[in-house]
């Protein structure tokens, strides 16, 4: 039996889209592993975050350069690089025994994943063109949307049935599926001139990236205005305009930075980086908000973030036709009015506001898939063929920073509200509680319900129900602070962005490079 060209796209498409489900599950299927980590593995206070940061980091680090190799050696054989990466790193981790050896197999896996995730978009868009590739990026965009929201309901069905090491051993199969998919569908393409590899750009831009992303993720815990995360932003922007400085002045740069003077694609990035900065905020806060204050299990937190799943896949899926039909601009002001609207909804939550949770996590997924596909799919469009995978790299690099500046402010400023809300509790409410369990209590709201247990009975219900509240009050502000954050988003989206794809390609071909694209049968 033969396959046709066009079928051939669309398995082609399919194991594309198989791998960016293996990523964005992997990217939250962790939360709900780390209390059995813990307590296998008794990781230190330092370690224990490692664990998922330094799959961030490196991945961070590596998406633009994975990119960049994308274009120069063949956007397949860079994907299976990167997937098989990927899967060594998954067999690894789900085998070893100790805090050190895990952290390392995850920092493997964001390598593969830096690799990977840019080539998918790429082979994309060098794959389809027109309405197909709308279609094929909305697509892909609710794959990866349903996969974001699923690794928590995923996760909490294999810890009830196995061990922690399935969550990760799950991948290698997986990526063995996905390696023999792509090796047999999918076309290879690469830039048409195997230009110079800017050296100097790609170590600015690493070390900038990585600086910044370790300050980030330390910030939290350290302080924001400790030495080490200070010095780390700091010296992160300082080689980031340094890096720009280079880039502006080379030939054949890394990154083409003209592009960010075309409005379609500043615009349109800029959507991306909100939309991820409200997304993993929220989602930070929201899965301890179920655990703790509504008191449910990691099974049943991922259930919850179902609607947020499917409301994604749904208006994904249908972006291409809605973007034809009411135009660009259009589709994403409603998608980030959706955004708005679901963090407005968080400021008002109650503990047991189940209805509002549903409708805030509903708008959440089918606002995320009505700006994330039409805006990648400008952002493609704006692109030469021979810089897909570094614009493809750019576009998962602000996604990825979006969303880590989110869980950094959302999280940091949500976490400020309880350690001051706990505060007043232990003059007022709690003011008989042991000095021993102070300290915890105001913490976290973990650390404050596992004290609790070891409380008397009256004094635990009192620990228990404080800190609920003030983690409430905490929810409430980081929803204030991430609608304001949409807003801005909204605005900006409704003055740049054109209404009609057609005049964005149009102005697109004027102001990028027009070289043909290599594209090679396997």
């Amino acid at each position: 039996m033969t396959v046709s060209a066009a079928d051939r796209r669309w398995l082609g498409l399919a194991v594309l889209c198989f791998s960016i489900l293996l990523v964005s599950l992997d990217g939250t299927i962790l939360n709900v592993a780390l209390p059995t980590l813990i307590d296998d593995l008794h990781p230190s206070a330092t370690a224990l975050p490692w664990i998922a940061d330094g799959y961030t980091l490196t991945n961070g680090v590596l998406l633009l350069f994975g990119g960049v190799l994308a274009d120069r050696y063949g956007r397949r054989l860079v994907f299976l690089a990167g997937v098989a990466v990927f899967g060594a790193g998954s067999l690894v981790c789900a085998l070893v025994h100790n805090t050190g050896n895990v952290i390392a197999a995850r920092a493997v896996m964001g390598a593969g994943a830096a690799l990977l995730m840019p080539a998918t978009l790429a082979l994309i868009a060098t794959t389809f063109q027109g309405r197909d590739r709308a279609r094929a990026i909305g697509i892909w965009a609710g794959v990866s949307g349903i996969g974001t929201a699923a690794g928590p309901l995923l996760g909490g069905w294999m810890l009830q049935n196995f061990w922690w090491g399935s969550v990760f051993l799950i991948n290698v199969p997986v990526a063995a599926l996905a390696f023999a998919g792509g090796a047999l569908l999918l076309n290879e393409s690469r830039a048409p001139q195997r230009r110079a590899l800017d050296v100097p750009g790609v170590v600015l831009s690493a070390a900038g990236l990585a600086a910044v992303t370790y300050g980030l993720i330390t910030g939290p815990d350290d302080g924001w205005l400790s030495a080490t995360v200070l010095g780390s932003l700091l010296g992160g922007v300082i080689l980031v305009a340094v890096f720009v400085w280079w880039e502006l002045r080379q030939a054949q740069p890394l990154v083409q930075l003209e592009l960010f003077r075309n409005r379609t694609f500043s615009s349109a990035v800029a959507a991306v980086t909100a939309v991820f900065f409200a997304l993993f905020g929220a989602s930070y806060l929201l899965s301890q908000f179920i655990q703790f204050v509504q008191g449910v299990n990691s099974f049943g937190v991922g259930l919850r973030f179902v609607p947020m799943a499917a409301g994604t896949l749904i208006s994904a899926n249908l972006s291409a036709r809605i973007t034809a039909r009411v135009g660009l601009r259009s589709t994403m002001v409603a998608g980030i009015g959706m955004l708005t609207v679901s963090m407005l909804l968080l400021a008002v939550i109650g503990p047991t506001g189940n209805w509002i949770l549903l409708a805030s996590f509903s708008l959440l997924g089918l606002g995320i898939g009505l700006v994330i596909a039409p805006a990648s799919t400008a952002i493609m469009g704006t692109l030469s063929p021979a810089k897909t995978g570094a614009g493809a790299g750019l576009r998962s690099m602000v996604q990825l920073v979006g969303g880590s500046f989110g869980v950094a402010v959302i999280g940091s400023l949500a976490t400020a509200r309880y350690r001051s809300q706990m505060g007043h509790a232990l003059s007022t409410t709690l003011h008989g509680l042991p000095v021993s369990a102070r300290g915890p209590v105001t913490d976290q709201i973990g650390e404050a319900f596992a004290a609790a247990t070891r409380l008397p009975e009256p004094l635990s219900r009192a620990t228990k129900a404080a800190a609920s509240q003030a983690f409430v009050s905490g929810v409430h502000l980081a929803g204030i602070v991430a609608a304001a954050v949409m807003v801005g988003a909204l605005v900006i989206a409704a003055v740049a962005i054109p209404n009609r794809l057609e005049t964005h390609y149009k102005e697109a071909s004027s102001t990028t490079e027009s070289e043909p694209e290599e594209t090679l049968q396997p």
